[in-house]
């Protein structure tokens, strides 16, 4: 009999900015998300991610 896959990993990828403390899930469904100071931003899908803004601005954060 063949096993059931599932593509559900444990752990979510949150990327955290370290001005304000802002924590936001890599999937957005396609709408560019901004943390509260604006120092970065998340847009992302199943297909892509975009990060903005510079790369010690964020932490990336596996729940």
């Amino acid at each position: 009999m063949p096993k059931e896959i599932s593509n559900k990993t444990t752990e979510e990828t949150y990327y955290k900015c370290t001005h304000c403390g802002d924590e936001i899930f890599w999937n957005t469904h396609k709408k560019l998300t901004y943390c509260k100071c604006k120092k970065i931003s998340i847009d992302g899908c199943e297909d892509y991610i975009r990060i903005g803004g510079n790369e010690g601005d964020y932490m990336v954060i596996k729940k």
